[in-house]
């Protein structure tokens, strides 16, 4: 990772208690880097603050749940006051859970829509108004190939991560003028607590920390979106067209 780009950053990072957050949170960890961190597990979250802080880096810790939007405000308002301005959010924060569609259970699926698309927002928008008063910024929102087509058992996942796309394919046009970035990561397997509770192949499957260079490679470049491993970036497009016949019916 190029650790020019992130000198003197401020950046907040959600789910950055396990996975690819924590994994983010100790790839920018250094002195003159301000980090503020919200994961909804308050001691996990606590000992990535601390190794962080270990590393250099100043740090804030917000136990919040990423669907609360008043506490999302609280957090966002509170991190900028401490470190003084935001330059980079990272809305890392998800969940996977099987659709309950043959049991006719719309619970599963409201809180995907709540956690990782309502999470997204919550975790962004309030950060805007800073970014545009300092005429600079850089919004990141963790997706998935899973975005590209809809798998059967993960229609409500792959439905959410189609919408944060969406989401930010429509903010980028509109933060461009105020000189802020909108960058869109979409990542294949990566090994954590919620891929190792899937029971199928997951090919290509990355480590948290070569996923979490990969995305701040990405976002030191500006990239509008990255997919990877570069496997997944070749098969995306092919996902799109993929007959339903094709795909297993469990």
């Amino acid at each position: 990772m190029n650790r020019t780009a992130f000198r003197g950053a401020k950046v907040l990072i959600t789910g950055a208690s396990a996975g690819l957050g924590r994994a983010l949170t100790l790839a920018l960890a250094a002195p003159g880097v301000d980090l503020g961190l919200v994961a909804r597990r308050a001691e996990p979250l606590a000992e990535v603050g601390a190794a962080a802080q270990a590393l250099g880096a100043r740090v804030w810790s917000y136990p919040a749940d990423v669907g609360d939007a008043a506490a999302m405000r609280q957090a966002a308002g509170d991190f900028v006051a401490q470190a003084g301005g935001v330059t980079h959010a990272f809305a890392n924060a998800g969940i996977s859970e099987p659709d309950r569609v043959l049991q006719g259970d719309p619970t599963v699926l409201g809180e995907l829509m709540r956690i990782n698309v309502i999470g997204v927002i919550n975790t962004l928008l309030p950060l805007v108004p800073s970014m545009v008063r300092q005429g600079r910024g850089h919004l990141v929102a963790i997706s998935s190939v899973a975005s590209f087509r809809a798998l059967p058992g993960k229609g409500g996942y792959c439905a959410s991560k189609g919408a944060v796309n969406m989401l930010m394919d429509g903010f980028r046009p509109r933060l461009r003028p105020h000189g802020i970035r909108v960058s869109t990561i979409c990542p294949g397997f990566i090994a954590t607590a919620l891929t190792a509770r899937n029971a199928y192949p997951m090919p290509f499957m990355l480590s948290a920390e070569r996923a979490a260079e990969l995305t701040l490679r990405a976002v030191a470049r500006g990239r509008r979106q990255a997919v990877f491993p570069w496997q997944m970036r070749l098969i995306a497009p092919l996902l799109r067209r993929m007959p339903d016949f094709m795909l297993p019916a469990r």
